[in-house]
């Protein structure tokens, strides 16, 4: 990969092992959990933050799909760019919407963004795919 891929985002993620998106407002917490299991990826939804503790809540809704209509995801949505990404809070907003992505991608490469009230390109492609994989009545896990 030459460092104009790298540069014009053509470089591409081949695998995955995990991708954590937590998404918080003022009233309402989410979070996003997709992980590679048994070939497929597994994606589940949690209210809060806190189904990391011992006390652990059972995922809102869960899917499985095939892992490459996440990859397909990730690299349309450029996720890969994301790496490195500070959307500072805008001055003077009292309000707002706050992301942390955490993911595990091509054997070894890890991807760290967050903000608030302030997103990366695509990033609204990205939460509308995850969502819609969700929605999906093919994808419904049991």
């Amino acid at each position: 990969m030459s460092i104009f891929d790298k540069i014009f985002g053509r470089e591409k993620i081949v695998s995955f092992e995990s991708v954590s998106l937590r998404i918080s407002g003022m009233r309402a917490a989410s979070e996003y959990v997709i992980v590679m299991k048994d070939g497929n990826a597994e994606l589940s939804e949690y209210d809060g933050f806190d189904h990391d503790e011992e006390d652990a809540k059972a995922p809102r809704r869960r899917a499985v799909c095939g892992a490459d209509r996440i990859l397909k995801l990730m690299n349309g949505c450029r996720l890969l760019s994301w790496d490195g990404f500070y959307g500072k809070h805008p001055k003077g907003l009292r309000d707002g919407t706050a992301f942390i992505l955490k993911a595990a991608v091509n054997g070894g490469k890890t991807i760290f963004a967050h903000g608030s009230q302030n997103f990366p390109a695509h990033y609204r492609e990205f939460t509308d795919g995850i969502r819609d994989i969700l929605n999906d009545p093919e994808n419904v896990a049991q």
